[in-house]
């Protein structure tokens, strides 16, 4: 059988481990999920290393700038919509997240395994979706997806995406940021993370959204000012949040995140840890996209089959 690559596995190692495991590298295949950065730590002792390809759509995992002084070419999820459109895991546990944060499943199932049953029902009364006012921030791959599944269930949808032309009647645009959040019931976020969209929800844009609405994000952690979110949940302003993100995710300990220890004790609040990608059949398409990517770069022809045993994302 012909090998085309030497195949080094580094899954969850450690930072200094995974760095001298690079040292004759030449393409990386890092895991988005690591608790640390790929930065100049990871990727200094690689002398030989010439491409990373990160099986996701975001790179704020990777230090892009460290890599363009390097001459590393970094490839991501991005460069190949059209497979992108084949992925699902994101915009399904988006709406499933959704639905936990709207009807109180979370604090529901804690206390029923308690042995609390129907004689606390107050506490775990909920909303319906059918004709609640969502706004999704972001109309992408994520926020098309998230609209067809809103609508499905009898939501009035509204998006707001600067960079995208929304046509036809059944999803309404708003014009600016703020009148996509005045009047919602539910505000969800699928937006990018850049340097404009960093800090976005902030105590101004929580006030402007209505009293005793949600808010959802499974984008990226720093798009939400975290002591804003916890302020606009103790004063009511917001009824629940559910998010899959938070702020740090990869320079700190997560245990001691302001969202995380509120969650400890608060049931209007559910944090899952960065899962929303995280299906078999997801990673076994980004990870045939991640080889492809490896043949393609080193000139060597045709893409090669993953098979489900290798969905397991290396570092």
């Amino acid at each position: 059988m012909r090998r085309d690559f030497e195949l080094a596995e580094a899954y969850n190692q450690p930072l200094a481990r995974l760095a001298r495991t690079l040292a004759h590298a030449q393409a990386f295949i890092p895991n988005p999920g690591t608790p640390f950065r790929i930065d100049r730590r990871v990727l200094n002792g690689a002398k030989k290393l010439r491409l990373i390809v990160t099986p996701s759509t975001g790179t704020d995992h990777i230090d892009k700038a460290y890599c363009a002084r390097r001459n590393i070419k970094v490839v991501g999820l991005l460069s190949r919509p059209q497979l992108l459109k084949e992925i699902h895991a994101s915009a399904e546990f988006s709406f499933c997240l959704l639905l936990a944060m709207i009807r109180k499943l979370l604090p529901a199932s804690v206390a029923a395994a308690r042995g609390v049953w129907r004689e606390s029902e107050d506490r775990f009364r909920g909303i319906e979706l059918s004709g609640k006012r969502v706004s999704l921030i972001g109309y992408g791959r994520i926020g098309r997806k998230m609209s067809r599944y809103l609508r499905a269930f009898g939501a009035e949808v509204t998006a707001y995406d600067p960079f995208v032309r929304i046509r036809g009647s059944a999803v309404r645009q708003a014009r600016t940021f703020r009148k996509a959040l005045a009047g919602a019931d539910i505000v969800c976020l699928h937006a990018p993370y850049n340097e404009t969209t960093a800090g976005m929800f902030d105590r101004r844009a929580f006030a402007a959204m209505k009293r005793g609405s949600h808010f959802l994000n499974t984008s990226r952690g720093g798009m939400v000012v975290g002591r804003d979110l916890i302020s606009a949940l103790k004063s009511g302003r917001l009824a629940a949040a559910a998010v899959d993100v938070i702020q740090g995710e990869q320079d700190s300990d997560v245990s001691k995140n302001p969202l995380v220890r509120y969650a400890r004790g608060h049931a209007n609040l559910i944090v899952s840890p960065h899962i929303a990608g995280l299906t078999v059949d997801s990673q076994r398409k980004a990870m045939a996209f991640a080889v492809g990517e490896i043949r393609r770069f080193f000139g060597m022809g045709a893409e090669h089959r993953v098979e489900p045993r290798t969905t397991r994302r290396a570092s």
